[in-house]
């Protein structure tokens, strides 16, 4: 029989590998090649054992995670998928229970939380540190062409009839047809049937330049004109529909943008540091932790 620290730790593995093939293919863990499921059990136990000695930590106690929280997360997993009952066989697939995904779920924002809150000790950057770096790399702040894009995605899993290439095809076909009668309804069709979590955003994904969607999407998208609806698009994660909502032409970041930008910049890079000795210090010290 497992111990109930022995639980704690499985049902945090069960939920890093749901969130990592979500992160990385919009899809369940039980979609995946052999070979990429591979490579994410491995990244989720790594996940798994920061989460522990975290939860495990001093810091941890001092704090909180509201269950109105939690609920916002399940809300958001399970408008990813059709029905109710494609959710719960979901979980019934990674063997969990909807208590348990609670569980997981809460340990994974009480360890977010706790290595933010313990990722604060940096000296913040300043302007004559941005303002020095900007004037010697100004070349590194002109912009290149952006387009400001919304997108439907239909994911394709044969696993499941509605969501097989064909049936897939169909219901976008359908719903290009309704915005090219009415390009207004994106966001409302975006919200209704994407199945991506842009769709909480009414389908934006907001500005891109090239290089940053995938080679499929950008082949396309930077030939758009603003206000126009792409035809069908496969990219290794599924069907899309772009909205180009506006063409960004290539431009130089002022003076005072590029300074703001680049103590932004320093200052998440200090931030990590700070996080990563943390959790260096903290798990180089987990070994000598017994559970209770």
């Amino acid at each position: 029989m497992l111990t109930k620290e022995q639980n704690r730790s499985a049902v945090s593995l069960a939920y890093q590998l749901i969130k990592l093939a979500w992160n990385h293919g919009q899809c369940d863990p039980e979609s995946l090649d052999a070979n990429t499921l591979k490579k994410l059990q491995a990244q989720a136990q790594v996940a798994e054992k920061i989460i522990m000695a975290v939860l495990h930590s001093s810091a941890a106690k001092k704090q909180l995670v509201r269950q109105e929280e939690v609920d916002f997360i399940i809300e958001e997993l399970q408008q990813q998928f059709d029905n109710p009952q494609s959710f719960t066989l979901s979980l019934q697939q990674q063997g969990l229970t909807l208590a348990q995904l609670e569980l997981a779920i809460y340990q994974d924002l009480l360890c977010e939380k706790t290595i933010a809150a313990e990722s604060q000790d940096y000296r913040p950057a300043t302007e004559q540190e941005a303002l020095d770096y900007y004037h010697k790399n100004r070349n590194k702040f002109r912009q290149s062409e952006r387009r400001k894009v919304s997108h439907i995605l239909i994911t394709v899993n044969e696993l499941y009839p509605e969501n097989s290439c064909k049936q897939a095809r169909i219901r976008l076909t359908q719903l290009r047809t309704q915005l090219l009668d009415d390009i207004n309804s994106f966001a409302a069709l975006a919200l209704a049937h994407s199945e991506c979590p842009t769709a909480l955003n009414n389908g934006l994904i907001g500005s891109v330049s090239r290089g940053q969607l995938y080679p499929q999407l950008d082949d396309v998208l930077f030939f758009m004109q603003a206000g126009t609806i792409s035809p069908i698009i496969e990219s290794e994660i599924g069907l899309h529909l772009l909205l180009c909502h506006e063409i960004l032409p290539a431009d130089e970041l002022t003076e005072t943008d590029a300074i703001k930008a680049i103590c932004k910049q320093l200052n998440q890079h200090r931030r990590k540091k700070c996080e990563k000795q943390w959790l260096s210090s903290l798990l180089a010290n987990s070994q000598s932790i017994r559970p209770a």
